[in-house]
């Protein structure tokens, strides 16, 4: 695994400190509302001649419309969708169970030259840093902050604090659950809808007599 993780990054970036693994997909609700907040954030680093800073879309999206829709939209990098091939699929598995990521949205900060792990909290503290000078502060303190390799990292929460980002993983992860949920509110839905026939039927019988 180390050594996948090692092919992962080090080609995108060999001239970014700090590059941030950003889970997310279009279908999410918690992720269509975090986007433009992150969008903000990068944009004030870039704004003020920041180039330490880079962002790798990390795709739940299981197709190309809806992939190519959200990434559309932001100004960073991809990594390969899960939904491209096998290889994709097994490599996104890889950095899901790597950083413990149990939701989504989820942004994880690294250190680039070493592919250590800074924080799992940074989509908190995206949210929070609502000034220029708060956001700027910010990258400074992942800067400072002392990066330390993936197998001793101490992960805050396993990505977002979200239920409906992790129901959302969830199903992105397993998609025949969803035909099967679709499935069962289908008969359910019959079932109610053939007993409210038969209630009425019941109610007419009664009103003849």
């Amino acid at each position: 695994m180390v050594y996948d993780w090692t092919i992962f990054y080090a080609s995108a970036f060999n001239q970014i400190d700090h590059p941030n693994l950003s889970f997310a997909c279009h279908r999410c609700p918690p992720c269509r509302a975090f986007t433009p907040k992150l969008i903000d954030f990068y944009n004030t680093s870039c704004n003020n001649n920041n180039h330490d800073l880079e962002v790798i879309f990390i795709s739940s999206d299981r197709d190309e419309e809806s992939f190519s829709t959200y990434f559309g939209k932001m100004p960073w990098l991809a990594s390969v969708p899960a939904f491209s091939g096998m290889d994709a699929n097994e490599r996104q598995r890889k950095l899901a169970d790597m950083f413990k990521i149990q939701g989504i949205p989820s942004l994880i900060i690294l250190d680039a030259k070493t592919g250590n792990f800074i924080t799992d909290d940074a989509r908190n503290q995206v949210i929070q840093a609502t000034t220029d000078e708060a956001k700027l502060a910010l990258l400074e303190s992942w800067k400072a902050a002392e990066a330390v390799p993936i197998e001793q990292a101490v992960f805050a929460s396993g990505g977002s604090n979200s239920w409906l980002g992790s129901i959302f993983l969830f199903f992105a992860r397993n998609p025949v659950f969803m035909i099967g949920m679709f499935y069962f509110v289908k008969r359910s839905l019959r079932y109610l809808e053939e007993l409210g026939k038969t209630d009425e039927g019941i109610e007419g019988g009664k009103s003849e007599l």
